[in-house]
């Protein structure tokens, strides 16, 4: 039975790069959220600027929330274990659902462009995702072609790739909602919105390399999608 985990110091090697992808994304949400706020006073007619007041506390949240989500994901990825057993690979990590593969039902390895590895099972849901940054790289990788050959991707998952993109259209999206007064522009937004809160949910939630952590916090996404539908209902049958 051979056994990997993750090498001395390998989470600050994606310590940078998690940043340089969560903090633009914090804080264009925080300034939507702000907008959104301020439109709202806006219309009521309030002469209150609420800015010198929240500006400050969300600058303040910010900061609070992404260290903890940084120290939350280090010790999960530090507490990550590939296990290499005679008929079986299996992965363990804190707080989060075991995966056990069968090496027969194995159906593809890929090593990724980013240095990765992905070990699919008969299953979607069956699927590995072992980080490059695995200790004893090579001795790893000559495992995984002993169990079946592996197929080298040089090119990001279409989705990894534009994740920023994709995440700055979801934020628009619900500054769209929120904002606009046209009718069709709200429809439009609201349904395309829906479809990605509800599809994004429904995936954090199967998906075995999510901690459970996570997926508690996704079970929040149902009250945002009841406020969506009911500013939807509310500005559609006006």
């Amino acid at each position: 039975m051979d056994q990997f985990q993750i090498k001395e110091n390998g989470f600050r090697e994606i310590k940078k790069t998690m940043l340089l992808k969560v903090i633009p994304i914090a804080i264009i949400a925080a300034a939507v959220g702000i907008i959104i706020s301020q439109f709202y006073l806006n219309s009521a007619q309030s002469e209150l600027n609420i800015l010198p007041y929240i500006i400050p506390i969300i600058a303040f949240a910010l900061i609070i929330g992404i260290n903890r989500a940084l120290k939350l994901q280090e010790e999960l990825f530090t507490s990550y274990r590939l296990i290499l057993d005679t008929g079986e690979i299996i992965r363990e990590q804190n707080n989060t659902p075991t995966i056990i593969i069968s090496k027969n039902e194995v159906t593809e390895i890929i090593k990724n462009s980013n240095g990765s590895f992905t070990i699919k099972g008969n299953k979607a849901i069956d699927t590995i995702v072992v980080p490059a940054q695995i200790d004893n790289y090579e001795d790893l990788e000559k495992s995984l072609g002993e169990i079946r050959p592996i197929t080298n991707i040089k090119r990001e998952p279409f989705l990894q790739k534009f994740q920023i993109l994709f995440s700055i259209l979801t934020i628009a999206l619900m500054a769209a909602v929120f904002i606009l007064k046209n009718k069709i522009m709200v429809g439009l937004s609201g349904t395309i919105l829906l479809s990605i809160l509800i599809y994004s949910t429904f995936e954090i939630k199967r998906n075995k390399n999510v901690d459970d952590k996570t997926k508690k916090s996704a079970g929040s996404v149902v009250l945002v999608i009841v406020v969506i539908i009911a500013v939807m209902f509310f500005k559609l049958s006006a």
